[in-house]
């Protein structure tokens, strides 16, 4: 459970700092839309869980990463599909525009982050290594 929890923040968090960056740049949707969802995706694949320093090989972060990029720009169009012209009032009131949620990235951003980081998080909670094998020192010799 505190592996899920874990990534639900990391992943809301990323998803949330790449949204603000976008909403502050004027990106609002559409074709850069796709562009901004699959980097949250990306960075969430990447970060999320197991870090790449600590991984056995560097390839299974990158694949985390291309894995995480195709999720988030599914989910985007997914949002897109079934949302598309949802507003939420609440929102309107703290400050965001009065856009569709999926047009607005600091919203949807940590939604799909946290969505992606609780796969991540759980997925890496494998138990480790095998247990090392039993040294022959106190065992009786076979002849």
């Amino acid at each position: 459970m505190l592996r899920a929890v874990l990534g639900l923040l990391k992943g809301g968090l990323i998803g949330a700092a790449i949204g603000f960056g976008a909403f502050r740049l004027g990106i609002e949707g559409g074709t850069l839309g796709f562009a901004v969802y699959g980097l949250v995706g990306l960075l969430v694949g990447l970060l999320v869980g197991r870090p790449p320093w600590r991984q056995e090989t560097i390839w299974t972060s990158a694949l985390k990463g291309v894995f995480g990029l195709l999720i988030a720009m599914g989910l985007y169009w997914g949002g897109r599909k079934l949302l598309g012209e949802t507003h939420l009032g609440f929102a309107t009131g703290l400050g965001a525009p009065d856009k569709p949620l999926v047009d607005i990235p600091f919203l949807l951003g940590p939604v799909i982050g946290a969505l992606y980081g609780i796969f991540v998080e759980v997925d890496d909670t494998g138990g480790g290594s095998a247990p090392a094998p039993r040294s022959s020192a106190g065992a009786p010799s076979r002849r």
